[in-house]
């Protein structure tokens, strides 16, 4: 199979719920259920996808997407014969019909967190970087040094670091004064930072343990209530909160193509909303494809 892989950034914090949870947050985030990190489930991300082609066929149809579901789910010959909708069903399926493309998870690789100078950073960890290596298939073995909980590597002209007066350097994040161990390891290099709007000088690199602890400790959480139309006031048990992934992070995800398929769906680079609360601005992120000579091989 080929592949591909996509970064998302986030511009406006991003909701995908869990369902309820037994917590303090009424409304929590989708995690990963090994590492409890923050993810995007592939079936919101192919969602977004399938959706836009939809109503993009629905329109040439003069069809309402709601109609052109219906007939899809029906198999209504009239419609699955047409060429753009055997197209559509070759890369997307249709019921008992499998798709040629595989989405895959989206995954955290940069995690906003308040800095004491420098306003954030751009956090990530030793596993991550590792798993990212192997997800986007990049030939390189860079040897990413081990990392004690109050350690942590910089650039050269990181924007985040302070100097104590023994002259030594560390950062601090939140409540955690981190001393730098080195410089950022080489893998970062393969990263496009700038296309992704993140500044090379705000990038730390923490233990995994403390990144799992800063994903799952500083997201935004946010409480909300409903207002009684009638009288103006808050209903009564209208209270609830709800998590965020804050804006700035950083996800990638995987498209796996068939083999010899004739589907020739191609994601393009552009702002797409993702998850809930749309109509309040929020889960808005952008695509960007990951342009690396490796990642479009077979494998």
């Amino acid at each position: 199979m080929k592949r591909e892989t996509f970064f998302l950034k986030v511009l406006t914090p991003l909701h995908i719920g869990a369902g309820t949870s037994l917590g303090y947050v009424d409304l929590p985030i989708y995690r990963e259920a090994h590492t409890d990190f923050p993810a995007i489930p592939s079936s919101s991300i192919k969602g977004v996808f399938r959706t836009e082609e939809i109503k993009k066929l629905a329109k040439e149809l003069n069809l309402s997407p709601k109609e052109l579901e219906r007939k899809l789910e029906d198999k209504d010959k009239e419609i699955t014969e047409k060429e753009k909708i055997k197209k559509f069903i070759s890369c997307f399926g249709i019921n008992n019909i499998e798709g040629n493309l595989s989405f895959i998870d989206g995954r955290i690789l940069f995690f906003p967190v308040k800095s004491l100078k420098g306003v954030f950073g751009y956090v990530t960890c030793p596993y991550v970087l590792k798993r990212f290596v192997k997800d986007a298939n990049l030939d390189i073995d860079d040897k990413i040094p081990d990392l004690g909980s109050s350690e942590c590597l910089l650039d050269e002209n990181s924007s985040l670091v302070l100097n104590d007066e023994k002259d030594e350097k560390f950062a601090v994040l939140e409540e955690f004064t981190l001393k730098v161990k080195d410089k950022l390891p080489w893998v970062i290099n393969k990263i496009p930072l700038e296309k992704l709007g993140v500044e090379r000088e705000r990038v730390i690199v923490v233990s995994d343990d403390l990144f799992k602890f800063m994903v799952k400790n500083y997201t935004e959480v946010q409480t909300h209530i409903r207002v009684d139309i009638e009288t103006g006031t808050v209903e009564g048990g209208a209270l609830w909160t709800e998590e965020y992934v804050p804006a700035e992070a950083v996800f990638y995800f995987r498209v796996f193509r068939t083999d010899g398929s004739d589907c020739n769906y191609r994601i393009n680079e552009k702002i797409i909303q993702l998850g809930g609360n749309s109509s309040t601005g929020k889960g808005f992120v952008e695509v960007i494809k990951y342009e690396d000579e490796r990642t479009n091989q077979s494998r």
